[in-house]
């Protein structure tokens, strides 16, 4: 869909060159997918439109990819479909639908057929306050397992109110460094905010992205502390804003910024439940019950139902169509059928929706149409929401509106202020948690349609960004006891009865919040397991579900969050082989993603290497040529799949994790 992107100077108005259409949705391509694996096919379907279309132009590319290159198909403006026959079963494709016409719009689909399970997510660093963690810390180690137990390697870190943000931005550094590379920042409770902008004295942003002059200067800002340290500016001037806290100096640590001066790295997301005395709860209680909640979601306790509920109450042509985000994200996610046009709060009040958005004139604690900070108190949103309207989008202030959904006693894991720009979260319909959505967001320039200030430093998401959409029911009293001299564990655990299931992933870890590897490489029926090889001292262990989980994007192998066990007093591998291996050979980096460096310590006549699973197949073997002059090889282990390996040459054994 061409835009004509503009921002009139008084409001910061988005215009349209289609100016006739009624509706948000008329800015769309109310789209869903249907796959097929043999022959293999992806096939895009949209509603008829009687009238005024000329035609659809269809684009892919892929996943990663910034631009969409050549058109890949137009079809014809009566056609309702169009199957892509040019797919690979486990590949992910995006596809942008534009309709030309008299009403011009557009969807974007991330999609793919069977795509394979992720074991391990990434390292993600929770960033607590110091005193709100004193009050909350049973509940918040819970937390942290929670996170651990979809696949991520979870480092806590407290920091205090008093840190100035460049020295919290530097601890973020350190570990960003240390673990090799942060994927999540997880942001619990009042940790210093930083603000950047220059809104209403910039040449080009003359107004901010509600269009009120008297809330120009800065806003909050976190995407300030996932992007490099020396790219933010602060060196203006700007005092014209009503708030104290939206006045910006000179070398007062809120920087001048208004687009992100460089990409996001990794995804962030705050739960600050701080100053909100609307709220029966105190800061550390309303902290604990997200916890709760983010818990109930993630294991399947709060049944959720599939549909998303918009509630526009602007004008979508005069205002910049701001609920087509919602139309756009919700038809790929749940299908066209399952998006609903009504009240937000009376919707949700029955079902527990799984995403809202709605929009309407604002205050920082009010949405006009759509609700206030006070209704949050008794009633609840969807589980993610969008919501827009003036003032609430700069949420560090008494009671704001944004945060007023995290407050509130159910439901409410997220929301973000959509609609200057538009969120593109359409990757949560293929398994993608809401905080890749959010990155994508940030650092859209020009891939995507986005109304007005795109790459602007107000894109914040407010709550846990490793939630995901589609939850699966886990197993439930998994069992752990060590068996043969404490050399073996026998594993048990009560079935799941989630629907489809396709049996269970058992993982294993030398601690609660690290790596957990797959001890298995195809789904295990049973609910037994023995691992024969366990770590010495203590092993924690976890069992997934299984299943392929279909929505209207595509299809993908989704696991539960892990059902968890542990056992100490092992023995391990026995001291004989350690002793000699240690000896003879040293396997690095370890573990490893795309290839491995055996080091012997001294000659090793063997001819022949093998790397063996942990069902005791050789999955590789390798002709090794050593002599007295070389006593190392490297051996490429990129197509392995993720999970524990040995390896055996002549009279050497040894292990290494491939990640």
């Amino acid at each position: 869909m061409k835009f004509i992107h503009g921002i009139s100077l008084a409001l910061g108005i988005f215009i349209y060159q289609n100016s006739q259409a009624q509706s948000s949705r008329d800015y769309t391509v109310q789209a869903r997918v249907v796959v097929s694996k043999s022959p293999p096919s992806i096939s895009l379907r949209w509603p008829k439109i009687a009238t005024g279309v000329t035609k659809y132009n269809i684009y892919r590319k892929a996943k990663d990819a910034s631009s969409w290159g050549a058109i890949k198909y137009t079809a014809n403006g009566l056609d309702t479909m169009w199957t892509d026959t040019n797919v690979v079963v486990g590949n992910v494709y995006e596809y942008n639908i534009q309709r030309v016409g008299t009403y011009n719009g557009n969807t974007y689909i991330l999609s793919g057929i069977d795509i394979p399970v992720i074991h391990n997510r990434g390292n993600a660093l929770v960033l607590i306050e110091k005193s709100l963690a004193a009050n909350v810390s049973v509940e918040f180690d819970a937390y942290l397992k929670d996170i651990a137990a979809d696949g991520w390697k979870v480092y806590a870190l407290q920091v205090s109110k008093t840190d100035s943000v460049q020295f919290i931005k530097r601890e973020i550094k350190r570990f960003h460094q240390f673990s090799g590379g942060l994927k999540s920042l997880i942001i619990i409770g009042h940790v210093p905010v930083p603000y950047s902008g220059n809104f209403g004295a910039d040449p080009y942003y003359t107004v901010p992205p509600d269009g009120h002059p008297d809330h120009v200067g800065c806003w909050p800002t976190d995407t300030y502390y996932a992007i490099d340290f020396d790219q933010w500016a602060d060196g203006e001037n700007n005092t014209v804003g009503s708030r104290t806290e939206n006045q910006n100096l000179a070398g007062d640590s809120k920087f001048d910024n208004i687009e992100i001066p460089g990409s996001v790295r990794f995804f962030t997301g705050r739960v600050d439940l701080s100053n909100m005395p609307k709220f029966a709860l105190n800061e550390a209680e309303l902290t604990k019950q997200y916890f709760k909640k983010a818990h109930d979601f993630r294991y399947k306790i709060t049944k959720t139902v599939e549909k998303g509920v918009i509630d526009e109450n602007f004008d979508a042509a005069t205002y910049g169509a701001f609920a087509s985000t919602g139309w756009r994200n919700f038809s790929v996610m749940f299908g066209p059928k399952n998006v609903i046009e009504a009240d937000l709060l009376t919707t949700c009040a029955t079902e527990n929706l799984l995403f809202s958005y709605g929009a309407g004139g604002g205050s920082y604690t009010s949405c006009s149409g759509v609700g206030t900070t006070d209704d949050f108190t008794t009633k609840k949103g969807a589980m993610f929401n969008m919501l827009f309207g003036s003032y609430f989008g700069d949420w560090d202030i008494a009671n704001n509106l944004l945060r007023a959904p995290l407050a509130a006693s159910e439901n409410g894991l997220t929301n973000v202020w959509s609609g200057r720009p538009y969120w593109q979260n359409h990757p949560m319909a293929l398994g993608d948690p809401i905080g890749y959505c959010a990155l994508l967001t940030q650092n859209n320039r020009t891939t995507y349609s986005y109304n007005v200030f795109a790459n602007i430093v107000s894109i914040n998401l407010m709550g846990d960004p490793t939630l995901r959409l589609h939850m699966i029911e886990p197993p439930t009293n998994l069992v752990a006891s060590a068996k043969t001299n404490n050399t073996e564990v026998d594993l048990s655990w009560i079935a799941s009865n989630e629907s489809g299931n396709l049996g269970y992933y058992i993982y294993r870890s030398s601690s609660p919040y690290g790596n957990y590897y797959p001890l298995n490489s195809a789904p295990l029926s049973s609910t037994i397991y023995k691992d024969k090889t366990p770590f010495q001292g203590t092993n924690y262990y976890l069992v997934k579900t299984v299943k392929l989980t279909q929505s209207a994007s595509g299809t993908y192998y989704n696991t539960s969050h892990g059902a968890s066990a542990n056992v100490s007093g092992i023995t391990g591998q026995a001291a004989t082989v350690q002793k000699a291996f240690k000896s003879l050979a040293t396997i690095f980096p370890n573990p490893s993603k795309n290839a491995i460096t055996i080091q012997f310590s001294e000659y090793n006549n063997a001819s022949n290497l093998q790397i063996i699973n942990v069902q005791g197949q050789i999955v590789k073997e390798v002709k090794l040529e050593l002599n007295q002059n070389s006593i190392s090889s490297s051996i490429d282990i990129s197509l392995l799949s993720a999970g524990f390996y040995s390896i055996k040459a002549g009279n050497i054994i040894g292990r290494f994790i491939k990640e």
